[in-house]
């Protein structure tokens, strides 16, 4: 038991949820990694993973090479400041295009047949300036004359500038060193002799046709220099190995040891993490959709969307998951401001939580309809095969009817086509009859499915009343209807044995009140034949007489207990005849208060009944002298002494209704509806005489007649309410008297105040 408890301790819910916090947990671990290594590796991309050496990285050799093009333009292209300011590195060509662009000037005629002179001060005018142009022309020349020196001004002091940044950048690089020779070897420019440079691990030395690169191991890019391939200069550079502190080169350096010293601390916490995580999923593979080993699975509301729904919904998701992750990255390697970079960060963190969540909940969506062998059912595929399998599987007859229909109607209108096509020939005959044999045939089946459709209502009407032997047969039903009849003969049987099951429940509970009944009888009878005697013996000792008495009247509520409960058995259960005939309920109730006349004069209380002519109903006046006899006895035991009790007749939508009305003389306390429950008695106590079977069986006796008994209590006053149906028949008074003689249990006489509204007794 123990073994067994341990090993279903992991369906538990809380170890779920506890696997579910840890994979978030391990996963937002690995984001966060992930984060790092991006800000410490910055923008090496690959070369922080596959280089050792910092001077093979792509970073490094771009650095380097970005120096060297700077130190070419300043000390091969420019040279000077004197060169520069006395134009002597203007591009004419991209001077003039430049100005061109500046003032929207479009070449055409007036450009073609003239030349802006060497001092680009005017204009050389080599062809002839059409009239319609010279608005034109002198416009042209006079923005040549007076603002293209300027532009030219402009043009050079940007050189300048350009040069002045340059060499000033050159000047904050520690350890880049470099010198410029001309074709003789006499040196030019620089920052390094020839030995200085010569002395370096990492050198480069350039020219327009020869090239000798020891930089690094391993050659990334492929350096090319415009300016260079047009001079007959060549150029030396080397850097420091080890390097100094103070530079960009340094700094890089910088960054490429930190970042390689954090990938392994990176990796490990990653791999780490992700074992977990995978180590958790799988658990919650495992124990996902059950409480127990091999247990139901619990399916949730996810699990019944329809899966290509599901699927779509999910990469949907992931499609805008992806397209603002993007954004978000863009954002954040663009835009560079630390606020809004760690903003982002915490956004793309959440997006990437969300993701998770979103994922993981498909995934054990995905793993509980497997468990569960739901996985294809729970498809849209499966759904409209299913839908279009019943319509021909007998589930239902739609699907015969809709392809004997399509059926009937292709094959007359292909004969009806093929008629039309041979109809003067003499294959048009041949069509014709296969056409008049073709809907016979049809005209046959669908006879025989109306004749199945036939049997199966028969078959119906026949269970409806009461005929469970009548026995559908099967082989002669159309396959149409097939299932039809399945279902009609299924009922069938399902209602023969429920029949057989409570008629055998019916008797078993008649041969039980008998033998019960019997049984208690038998000893009975003599507990009362042996009080009798004792009680007519002459005893000497009076106690002992009291105690005869006591056994005397004990053994006959006793006796009287045992039939009311066999009574109240055989009314509840059914098993009691009913021989309704015409009752006048006035007269009835006279006679069971006459009955009654002595014991509601011993109880002091004075009975008003009111009714103002007679009311026939349709009742066994043996039931309703019982009923009447438990209403009144009822009121004997528990009503007021010296009160009244009142009684009225009436007939009200087709019932003859009694009702009597007594004030109880105990508080009553309790639902009215009570009270016609067995062995319910007015009295908590239980210290009166009585079973609590009286109002029982008067209720069960009303309604076997088709009548209602209803208990009604406001404060201490009780009334009881008994609708019996009223007699439809015939009214011959001579006979009424003669009926209530045969109703009644003994001779009753009949008094003279009959016709009175109102009588006191």
């Amino acid at each position: 038991m123990g073994t067994k408890s341990k090993k279903s301790r992991i369906y538990q819910t809380g170890w779920k949820f506890c696997a579910v916090f840890v994979l978030f947990i391990s996963a937002f671990a690995i984001f966060i990694c992930g984060v790092i290594f991006a800000n410490v590796s910055d923008d090496w991309g690959k070369s922080i993973l596959s280089e050792e050496d910092f001077y093979n990285t792509v970073e490094f050799q771009t650095e380097f090479y970005h120096a060297l093009d700077s130190a070419i333009l300043a000390d091969v292209f420019y040279q000077s400041e004197a060169q520069i300011e006395a134009g002597e590195k203007v591009d004419r060509e991209e001077l003039l295009s430049g100005f061109k662009r500046y003032y929207s000037i479009i070449d055409g005629v007036i450009t073609g047949n003239t030349q802006i002179n060497d001092s680009y001060n005017g204009l050389i005018v080599y062809g002839v300036i059409p009239q319609t142009l010279q608005e034109n022309f002198i416009e042209y020349e006079y923005l040549v004359e007076t603002r293209l020196p300027q532009y030219r001004q402009m043009y050079i002091q940007n050189q300048l500038d350009d040069y002045r940044a340059t060499v000033r950048s050159l000047e904050t690089l520690k350890n880049f060193y470099y010198f410029v020779e001309d074709e003789n070897g006499n040196l030019v420019a620089g920052n390094a002799t020839r030995a200085e440079v010569n002395s370096k691990n990492h050198t480069i030395m350039l020219s327009a046709e020869f090239c000798s690169d020891n930089l690094a191991e391993k050659t990334q890019i492929e350096y090319s220099n415009y300016y260079l391939q047009n001079s007959p200069y060549r150029v030396y550079a080397a850097i420091d190995d080890p390097l100094q502190e103070g530079d960009v080169f340094y700094d890089l350096y910088q960054q490429f040891r930190l970042a390689k010293m954090s990938l392994p601390y990176l990796f490990s916490v990653s791999a780490i993490a992700l074992l977990i995580f995978s180590m958790c999923l799988i658990y919650l593979l495992r124990v996902v959709g059950q409480k127990e080993k091999h247990g139901e699975i619990k399916y949730l509301f996810v699990d019944h969307i329809y899966n290509e729904i599901h699927l779509l919904l999910v990469f949907g998701f992931a499609a805008f998951s992806l397209f603002a992750a993007l954004m978000l990255l863009r954002f954040i390697l663009q835009e560079g401001i630390p606020f809004w970079s760690y903003v982002c960060i915490t956004l793309l963190g959440i997006l990437y939580m969300i993701d998770l969540a979103v994922g993981l909940s498909y995934i054990l969506s995905l793993t509980r309809q497997i468990k569960g062998g739901i996985l294809f059912r729970n498809t849209l595929v499966s759904v409209c095969l299913r839908k279009v399998a019943s319509l021909f599987t007998g589930t239902t007859f739609r699907g015969w009817m809709i392809l004997v229909m399509l059926a009937y109607g292709m094959g007359n209108c292909v004969l009806v086509f093929l008629m039309c096509l041979y109809w003067t020939s003499n294959y048009m005959l041949l069509f014709f009859i296969a056409l008049l044999v073709f809907n016979v045939f049809c005209l046959y089946l669908f006879i025989r499915a109306l004749r199945s459709l036939k049997r199966i209502m028969i078959s119906a009407r026949e269970t409806s009343q009461g005929n469970f032997s009548y026995q559908l047969d099967l082989a002669e039903i159309s396959p149409s209807f097939l299932n039809f009849a399945e279902d009609i003969a299924n009922i069938q049987d399902g209602l023969k044995k429920a029949v057989e099951e409570a008629i055998k429940g019916e008797r078993m509970k008649t041969e039980l009140i008998t033998n019960v009944s019997h049984d208690l009888k038998t000893p009975l009878t003599s507990i009362i034949t042996y009080a009798d005697l004792l009680k007519h013996q002459q005893l000497d000792n009076p106690v002992a007489q009291e105690y005869v008495e006591v056994l005397h009247v004990k053994s006959y509520r006793l006796k009287q207990l045992i039939e009311d409960l066999i009574e109240a058995s055989k009314v509840s259960s059914g098993n009691i005849a009913v021989e309704k005939m015409r009752v006048d309920y006035r007269q009835l109730v006279m006679q069971a208060v006459g009955e009654m006349e002595e014991k509601l004069a011993d109880a002091k209380l004075e009975f008003k009944l009111h009714c103002d002519a007679p009311i026939l109903i349709d009742a066994d006046g043996r039931h309703m002298w019982r009923i009447l006899e438990n209403i009144l006895s009822n009121v004997v035991k528990y009503a007021m002494s010296g009160s009244r009790v009142y009684a009225e007749i009436y007939a009200k939508e087709g019932y003859g209704v009694l009702e009597m009305k007594n004030v109880s003389a105990a508080p009553i306390d309790f639902d009215a509806a009570h009270l016609t429950e067995r062995f319910v008695r007015g009295d908590s106590a239980r210290t009166t005489e009585g079973s609590g079977l009286g109002l029982s069986i008067a209720q069960s006796l009303a309604e076997v007649q088709g009548g209602h008994f209803d208990v009604q209590i406001d404060g201490d006053l009780f009334k009881a309410i008994v609708s019996i149906p009223l007699w439809m028949g015939e009214d011959p008074q001579s006979e009424q008297s003669e009926q209530f003689e045969q109703s009644a249990p003994s001779e009753i006489e009949a008094t003279s105040q009959s016709d009175t509204q109102e009588k006191n007794i």
